[in-house]
């Protein structure tokens, strides 16, 4: 029972020693609670005595109710509070801060009090610094603010004192090189960005990542559309990129735009066959070049129109949105080949159509060649006409002798020469030469009209389309030296076939004479009745001259 008592008044005691106010000695660092802010320029600490502490809200401004802090106990009293201060801790602090910023060269928070002539007046953690004006770095009508990081130059403890001299611009160095690090951490391949385009180059774009780090952004990898370069952009332009390339050592960063859109040829859902509505991105000398939703094709000049190869330069130009049929597509070797023509059916297939073989049709004559004429059908639509079908006469052989002076004629449809029609004239009449070797033969006389003459003959026409040749020495039984001694053009004469070979046909004249000399003779001597028995052949022979004679007179 007596230990029970013991113990009992044992703990009473202590619970009493409890409840007694803590005792504090001058200058002791003490920790306690802030309870309010007063507004008489105080802060009330718990401080775990009977009253409160008060410090001045001065020295607890960046503080808050509830915070705990440290202060040295003054053994001052306000009125029935105790005074504590935080101040010797926050010099204490302060200069433990700036030397360890000097140390390790780390950018220090700084305020501005006044300008001076060569410099500016300001306070670190409490401490006044010096920053020169040949420290500082500030854009064109640019001024310090109130609160700034510095760089600490210099650092001078004499006395008990600190001098320091700051640079403003040193700090905005080390915070960029820090900043542009914690940039360059951050970043990996494949990971997307958003980047302000700072300067247009010709081969790409120089891009600022997070106002520190500049990547470059090439025309290469601007877009799947190859037309498309970072020319487009403007300076000051906010866009997503995607990062391509990066080398931290070097703080290298390539981006790219391209590969946040869909490769066109991935999402091309077209086929061979389609018909496509494609835009003109250029037209050259080979043919015109276009985009399907970003994938690149070509036209080709032959594909362009049916006729015309060389129209499309005329007709069609850059920026055009037109329609084509596909015609050849691989995806894996990004070829898009496309038709414009194909779209419209052959406009020789619809002549045809429409003027089949055998029929008939106007043109106009507009070039003449040697031996083929270009003929004007209409509609762009041109016509040959070769000299083997122009005429039946072998013996022209420039096919304006048979279309001088004619500027429209009716031609016949024979066939298709490639993007052409093919025209006959001579298929109008019947063969000539058939006609002429039916009726006649070698040895008939026939009627004939000069046509031309040269030294050593003359050409005749026997009937149209069939030409004869008559020689020098077979226009006369005398001894004439040119045609024109005896003939003349248009002249008709008859004459003699003397020879057929092939379309070759040789005439005389002179053996049409002597034949009706001969047939004369014949009358004569058919008529002729001697006066006597004596009259014999010499009698004969001069009675023949002197009728010859009588015919020359």
């Amino acid at each position: 029972m007596e230990n029970l008592e013991t113990s009992f008044e044992e703990l009473l005691e202590e619970y009493e020693k409890s409840l007694e106010p803590k005792q504090y000695s001058k200058g002791e660092i003490i920790k306690g609670k802030i309870v309010k802010f007063g507004k008489d320029g105080l802060a009330y600490v718990d401080i775990g005595m009977k009253t409160e502490a008060v410090i001045p809200i001065s020295e607890v401004e960046d503080l808050k109710e509830g915070d705990e802090i440290e202060a040295i106990f003054t053994r001052k009293k306000l009125d029935d509070y105790w005074k504590i201060t935080r101040k010797p801790l926050i010099i204490k602090q302060a200069k433990e801060e700036i030397e360890k910023a000097f140390k390790n060269q780390t950018p220090i928070k700084a305020k501005l009090l006044e300008k001076k002539k060569k410099g500016y007046l300001i306070q670190i953690k409490g401490f006044k610094a010096y920053l020169p004006n040949s420290e500082i770095k500030l854009k064109k009508e640019e001024s310090l603010p109130e609160e700034f990081d510095v760089l600490i130059l210099s650092l001078d403890k004499t006395d008990n004192r600190l001098k320091i001299i700051t640079s403003q611009k040193k700090a905005l160095e080390v915070l960029e090189k820090n900043k542009k690090q914690e940039v360059l951490n951050s970043l990996e391949v494949g990971k997307k960005i958003k980047g302000k385009v700072i300067k247009i180059l010709d081969k790409g774009a120089l891009i600022l990542i997070d106002n520190v780090l500049v990547g470059f952004l090439p025309n290469s990898l601007y877009s799947w559309d190859e037309d498309r370069t970072t020319k487009e952009l403007k300076v000051g332009d906010e866009i997503e990129l995607l990062v391509k390339e990066i080398d931290k050592d070097k703080e290298k960063v390539i981006l790219s735009r391209k590969d946040l859109e869909p490769n066109p040829w991935d999402v091309l859902n077209n086929k061979v066959g389609d018909i496509v509505n494609v835009k003109i991105v250029n037209i050259n000398d080979k043919g015109i070049i276009v985009k399907l939703n970003g994938a690149k094709g070509f036209i080709h000049k032959s594909e362009t129109d049916h006729l015309d190869q060389e129209a499309y330069k005329k007709k069609y130009k850059v920026g055009d949105n037109i329609k084509a049929k596909i015609i050849d597509l691989n995806k894996k070797k990004k070829r898009l080949k496309l038709s414009i023509k194909a779209l419209t059916p052959h406009p020789i297939d619809k002549f045809l159509e429409e003027n089949p073989e055998g029929s008939s049709v106007k043109g106009r004559i507009k070039e003449i060649k040697n031996k083929v004429a270009i003929i004007d059908l209409g509609n762009g639509i041109e016509g040959l006409l070769y000299l083997e079908d122009a005429t039946w006469n072998p013996k022209v052989k420039n096919i304006s002798q048979v279309l001088k002076g004619k500027k429209e004629l009716e031609f016949m449809v024979l066939d298709r020469k490639g993007n052409k029609i093919k025209l006959g004239l001579k298929q109008f009449k019947p063969n000539p030469w058939e006609i002429f070797r039916k009726q006649y033969k070698k040895g008939d006389i026939v009627k004939v009209k000069v046509k031309k003459l040269i030294d050593r003959g003359a050409f005749v026409d026997i009937i149209e389309d069939v030409e004869g040749f008559i020689p020098l020495k077979e226009i006369s039984k005398e001894d004439i030296k040119i045609p024109s001694d005896k003939l003349k053009l248009n002249e008709e004469v008859e004459a003699k076939i003397i020879r057929m070979k092939g379309n070759d046909i040789t005439l005389s004249i002179k053996a049409v004479e002597q034949a009706k000399e001969r047939k004369e003779l014949e009358e004569i001597l058919k008529n002729y009745k001697p006066k006597s028995e004596t009259e014999g052949l010499g009698t004969l022979g001069e009675l023949l001259k002197r009728k010859l004679e009588e015919r020359k007179r």
